[in-house]
């Protein structure tokens, strides 16, 4: 059995595989798509690491073996996942093991946003001595927008805070540390409650473009968003406006319909705009999170057992 992956996901599993599967033969795809070896006869691929790139996926996509591909993403859109449909592949994904890390993420601008950390900063560098009026988290509500494993991450990190916390979910069943929750259907009276609204939505038809001109109206003139879900989720047009005539205090977006963004974009250069480079999953956890589940799913691939977090 071949496998093809990045050298640093081998790294991370080598051993342990090759007690499931002995002798297990690996193929290693660099970022930049090449191959010491072709992967052709690989019938495991796996989507992970340094070598998670878009030319890793343009050499995974010609591979005509392949039976099983693991990535290690939470979300499941785009070309690589359209393909792997298409050629009846059996793919399976990694949730939840990048969750509380994101989740810390959106907890750091919360936080910065706040106490105005970047205000200190530009004071320090000329060495200003200015005392700040500066936020308190504990009479704030924030909105969190999906309340899979990293939207709960942030619901009890926010509860830790002493912040009153509004949930959005398709299925009913509470969420801890949620006070109050609703559906996509409330929405409108949850977003004018918000003083910071939280996306970690999937992308699918019903959240493309859910945040537009028409909920951005009906948000605080002192709320703050942040986007850590994907980039298509918010009408970027309806939101450069939003900022520009103070119907919302400021934004911060992990994530943008386009990646990398254009360096001339004039996005940019919003003043109450924030931008990072979808860097909130970073960790030195997440690969070896990932591995394990792997690790966990080739055992019940050779045993013929059904695979965890399979997409279907």
């Amino acid at each position: 059995m071949q496998v093809a992956a990045g050298r640093s996901f081998f790294e991370c599993v080598a051993d342990r595989a090759d007690t499931i599967v002995p002798n297990l033969q690996w193929v290693f795809i660099k970022a930049d798509g090449s191959a010491i070896k072709s992967p052709e006869a690989c019938e495991l691929l796996v989507l992970a690491g340094e070598s998670y790139t878009s030319h890793f996926v343009d050499t995974a996509l010609r591979i005509p073996a392949v039976r099983w591909a693991h990535t290690e993403d939470a979300g499941t859109d785009g070309r690589f996942y359209d393909a792997m449909r298409a050629c009846g592949v059996t793919v399976t994904h990694s949730p939840g093991t990048n969750a509380r890390e994101v989740a810390e993420f959106v907890f750091g601008q919360v936080l910065w946003l706040a106490k105005r950390f970047d205000t200190f900063r530009e004071q320090q560098r000329a060495h200003q001595w200015n005392l700040l009026g500066l936020d308190a988290l504990s009479d704030k509500t924030l909105l969190v927008i999906g309340l899979g494993a990293i939207g709960q991450h942030v619901a009890n990190f926010a509860k830790a805070f002493g912040m009153q916390v509004l949930g959005i979910r398709r299925s009913p069943g509470p969420v801890t540390n949620v006070d109050r929750q609703g559906t996509l259907a409330d929405l409108p009276y949850f977003l004018s409650a918000a003083d910071f609204v939280i996306l970690v939505v999937p992308l699918t038809q019903e959240t493309n473009g859910l945040i537009g001109k028409n909920e951005l109206a009906l948000m605080k003139q002192t709320a703050t968003l942040i986007n850590v879900a994907r980039g298509a989720v918010v009408d970027l047009q309806a939101l450069r406006e939003a900022l520009q005539n103070g119907q919302i205090r400021q934004a911060c977006l992990d994530v943008l319909p386009t990646e990398p963004w254009p360096a001339k974009n004039d996005l940019w250069d919003e003043p109450n705009l924030f931008i990072t480079p979808h860097n909130a999953w970073a960790s030195p956890l997440y690969l070896p999170r990932v591995a394990e589940l792997w690790l966990e799913n080739l055992q019940r691939y050779v045993q013929g057992e059904e695979l965890l977090h399979r997409i279907r």
